[in-house]
């Protein structure tokens, strides 16, 4: 996250605004874009669709339900680090770290934290830092930039890179009355979307009672979110003043099985494999749990033993509850061994139930679709497998997966419908933050697709801005 903040604070000082003006939404849009293309390529992003769509779930419901009319279109980004973090960029950009999910106990806590992020966005908190920075005329050298974009060693040694960090940090932390308006807003989205406000107190009372060496180790989150006594009892106060909001609350998957679930499978992405495979095998030497197979399961499929990995979670079938989602996880191994028709029939005896008003349902129903059509694709049943992938693309909450485009493209490829290709890996690689393969994709899908075409649109959009930005 460090790498990340630094990106970050290169992108304040290089991007140019009139006055003293805040930014307009079409330049806090160019801003985040071009964070998200410079740290898509510094910081390890976790594609798991599910968990990506869960999130975009979770913020789907807090502009809808909490905020109405958003100036943003909010995007979530799950980053492989295990510390606690998060941080909002411009343009409704909002980063977490997988650690978050080892300390949050429920989806009310998550969702907190995300609309805290939101709230920073809404208040345009991130260009009143931008006015402060142009006020102080702050200039930093090429090398300096450079040294924080490579995290210090030896070039950073040569160009003073403790000073620079210093004023990173300075820069970048919010005000206090930053942070209480962000909890104030934070806390009326949930209150509107029908979360528990108690979520908020119940997150900062744990990194509260952590020791200081705890938090500066551990919980970078404070470092740019401070949390001084003051603020504690401004959220306490919060939480009496909204005491009257009873009733039931909202969650977009009420079943703590599922989040529960969620958090081990954040864990396994946020941690080496290689380190936790010979940790969970000793838990289990040690004492019997079932969830204890299922995290050991993931991880060693995640290593490639598919042949232990089945038999781990073929156990965890026979002793946890049973859930459509867990024979998911199931199939989704088969089709990670190469083992297509045992994932296939799996996925096609698989129900969830999109007409209820479950919304988790409407998230594990694309995953089974997305797994079948990769699946078929596999053996050879590529016009269904395109017919799927198609109905998915409709679907926004898929729309930030990079390897949805990925998978999407082969499939028009081995269908020869390379316009169709061309534009979906011009997709991957523009969310992937690689521009110039981008370009290179949306350019030939204009020679493949006619003019009035939706794709080429979108794809001559993409490249006019590129060329006019160049």
């Amino acid at each position: 996250m460090k790498k990340f903040l630094s990106l970050f604070l290169i992108f304040l000082l290089l991007f140019p605004f009139p006055g003293y003006s805040l930014l307009s939404l079409e330049e806090e849009e160019k801003i985040g874009k071009e964070i998200l293309q410079e740290a898509s390529k510094q910081i390890e992003f976790i594609e798991d669709l599910e968990i990506g769509a869960y999130l975009e779930k979770l913020g789907e419901i807090l502009v809808q339900k909490g905020i109405k009319v958003s100036p943003f279109h909010f995007r979530f980004f799950l980053l492989k680090d295990k510390t606690f973090n998060a941080f909002s960029v411009p343009g409704g950009y909002i980063f977490l770290n997988a650690g978050i999910f080892d300390t949050v106990n429920t989806e009310a806590e998550l969702v907190s934290i995300l609309a805290h992020e939101m709230a920073h966005n809404l208040s345009r908190h991130v260009a009143r830092r931008l006015e402060s920075i142009k006020k102080m005329q702050l200039a930093l050298t090429a090398a300096t930039l450079a040294a924080l974009i490579l995290g210090g060693g030896e070039i950073g040694q040569a160009v003073g890179i403790t000073g620079a960090a210093v004023a990173e940090t300075k820069l970048l932390a919010y005000s206090r009355a930053d942070e209480e308006e962000a909890d104030r807003i934070g806390f009326e989205i949930l209150i509107q979307a029908g979360y528990t406000p108690q979520a908020v107190v119940q997150v900062m009372e744990k990194l509260s009672r952590q020791s200081s060496l705890a938090i500066a180790l551990n919980y970078k989150y404070l470092l740019t979110h401070p949390l001084p006594s003051e603020r504690l009892s401004y959220l306490y106060s919060l939480v009496e003043k909204y005491s009257s909001n009873q009733g039931k609350t909202f969650l977009v998957s009420p079943d703590e099985v599922y989040f529960k679930r969620i958090k081990i499978k954040a864990k396994i992405w946020s941690e080496e494999a290689s380190e936790l495979i010979p940790r969970y095998k000793l838990q289990l030497s040690q004492s019997y749990d079932p969830w204890v197979h299922y995290a050991l399961a993931l991880t060693l499929a995640q290593k490639r033993f598919y042949s232990e990995a089945i038999t781990e979670m073929l156990k965890v079938l026979s002793q946890l509850p049973p859930k459509n989602y867990l024979r998911l996880d199931l199939a989704e191994i088969y089709l990670m061994a190469g083992k297509w028709e045992e994932a296939i029939k799996i996925l096609q005896d698989l129900n969830f139930e999109t007409s209820n008003s479950s919304e988790i349902q409407k998230v594990l129903y694309l995953k089974q679709q997305y797994l079948l059509a990769r699946a078929l694709g596999e053996t050879g049943k590529l016009t269904l497998a395109y017919r799927i992938f198609k109905d998915l693309s409709l679907e926004s909450i898929l729309k930030n997966n990079l390897y949805f485009y990925f998978y999407l493209g082969k499939i028009c490829s081995s269908l020869a419908k390379d316009g169709e290709a061309h534009f979906y890996f011009g997709k991957f690689y523009e969310i992937k933050g690689d521009f110039r393969t981008a370009l290179f994709h949306y350019r030939k899908a204009l020679s493949f697709l006619s003019k009035t075409d939706k794709m080429y649109l979108e794809a001559k959009e993409f490249i006019e801005k590129i060329e006019k930005k160049r």
